[in-house]
């Protein structure tokens, strides 16, 4: 059995942690001692860097309840911007510890537990090599749940091994991953002892903040090494959000996926998992943000603004050459076209056409088109262009994508993957960087050729891993 669960501390960190310690002295132990997702959030991972700053807070903030002014901001969606949870989670004091790959050799035997629940064993490892992981960063910008690139190992996360095999089994961070280096990957090499489907392996992330009432939305990438009749599931707050089977997509190919959801009128936090049934994969890049984030200069996924929509155009362009065309970005909630149509959000970008147009009126038969702002790319380097795209009928047109109008993409409503009409359906559409090139933007057209509505949403241009396919 193999699994990576074995922490060791970092030689080099020696130092930095006995002078956090020091500083930690001055704190009343009537305090106490709570190691909560604030205490993870404040020393989250091997990192030099993060535990000094915490450390330098920590020697700022007394039991007596001094309010100190300088809070890690990785810390605050955890901890909040009051003294008690800080002291709390000062008061333990910091870990900076990294994961060690170990062989794990069963030395006791299971106790009796009914199908598909956490057995009860002991379980004697034996460390192997290791490497330490690259510094920790925390996503998404302007979003609530950190820490789901698994940069930095899988904490805070919490991997809950349900059904035990005979043979190897467990998880991991291993490389590459989709968008950085690393990636959690479940691994289950053997013969369950479940004798059907049933869940192998649940990730729960740590507790976020959440507002009743907003409109938020999760993503996370997939990969599969090959085909299973199995498929990961996730659920946020014990509510279904979204099931990727392996057969899905091409097995040893990344896909990238978002899940909307709306926090409820008693909901104040939330926590996202993802459960493994009869299947092994690599789970990567989970973000939560609210739409609202996606506004602005600034996206909580990628390097392209306003890709929501939900404040207008923002940092596109509109252009419209067909005068018959109504274009622009539209309230879709005011429309039953939209009613099952799955839209991320309220808004979205749509071009309605009230029969065949002129082909005069048009340019090559677009009828509208948006057009992104620059975006600073890196010659080589692959990027994932990702939107969703909506067609009222089978006749109305099609979408086509350009990248300093040069062509790469074109989606059609009788493509299988855009499914039946009048729904939001996805495309994911890897582009690489050429050389010598270092500026990109992104031109999506409505090429129309008889009546009917076309609507675009959730554009995103995310870099990649050199090794996604």
């Amino acid at each position: 059995m193999r699994i990576l669960s074995v922490v060791t501390s970092m030689a080099n960190l020696k130092t930095i942690v006995a002078i956090a310690v020091v500083a930690l002295a001055g704190i009343s132990a009537a305090a106490g001692c709570a190691a909560d997702n604030c205490y993870r959030a404040l020393f989250p991972c091997p990192s030099p860097s993060a535990v000094s700053v915490a450390s330098a807070f920590c020697a700022t903030i007394t039991a007596s309840g001094t309010t100190a002014t300088n809070y890690p901001t990785r810390a605050t969606n955890a901890c909040g911007t009051t003294a008690d949870r800080y002291i709390s989670a000062c008061q333990c004091g910091p870990t900076c510890s990294y994961s060690t790959l170990v062989t794990a050799t069963s030395t006791s035997s299971t106790t009796n537990a009914p199908a598909c629940e956490p057995p009860s064993t002991s379980t004697t490892f034996t460390s192997t090599t290791s490497t330490a992981p690259p510094a920790c960063e925390s996503t998404p910008a302007n979003g609530n749940l950190l820490y789901g690139d698994f940069e930095c190992d899988f904490t805070p996360w919490n991997p809950l091994v349900f059904a035990p095999f005979t043979g190897v089994y467990g998880y991991s961070v291993t490389t590459p991953g989709f968008t950085k280096i690393n990636s959690f990957q479940t691994e289950f090499l053997g013969t369950p002892n479940c004798p059907t489907t049933c869940t192998y392996l649940r990730l729960t992330s740590p507790v976020f903040p959440v507002t009743p009432g907003v409109k938020y939305k999760y993503t996370f990438a997939t990969w599969f090494d090959g085909i299973s009749r199995g498929f990961v599931g996730t659920k946020i707050n014990d509510r279904a959000g979204r099931t990727v089977s392996a057969l899905d997509y091409p097995v040893t190919n990344w896909r990238f996926h978002q899940v909307p959801f709306q926090a409820n009128a008693t909901e104040n936090e939330a926590s996202v998992f993802f459960e493994w049934l009869n299947v092994e994969s690599r789970l990567d890049s989970v973000t939560f943000a609210p739409l609202s984030a996606y506004c602005g200069n600034t996206s909580p996924v990628g390097l392209l603004p306003d890709g929501e929509f939900e404040c207008g155009l923002g940092a596109w362009t509109q252009q419209k050459p067909d005068p018959q065309a109504t274009a622009g970005v539209v309230n879709l909630g005011s429309d039953s076209l939209y009613t099952n149509s799955f839209p991320m959000g309220d808004y979205a970008w749509r071009v309605v056409s009230p029969g065949v147009p002129n082909p005069a009126n048009q340019e090559l038969h677009v009828s509208a088109r948006i057009i992104s702002g620059s975006m600073a790319v890196t010659p080589g380097k692959k990027y994932l262009v990702y939107f969703t795209s909506f067609f009222s009928n089978r006749t109305v047109g099609s979408v086509g994508v350009m990248i300093n109008n040069s062509p790469i993409y074109t989606r059609n409503p009788n493509d299988a993957a855009q499914g039946t009409p009048a729904v939001f359906s996805p495309n994911h559409i890897i582009w690489t960087n050429m050389a010598g090139l270092t500026s990109a933007s992104v031109k999506i057209e409505a090429l129309v050729f008889g009546a009917g509505t076309i609507a675009i949403d959730s554009v995103m241009f995310v870099e990649l891993n050199d090794g996604v396919v």
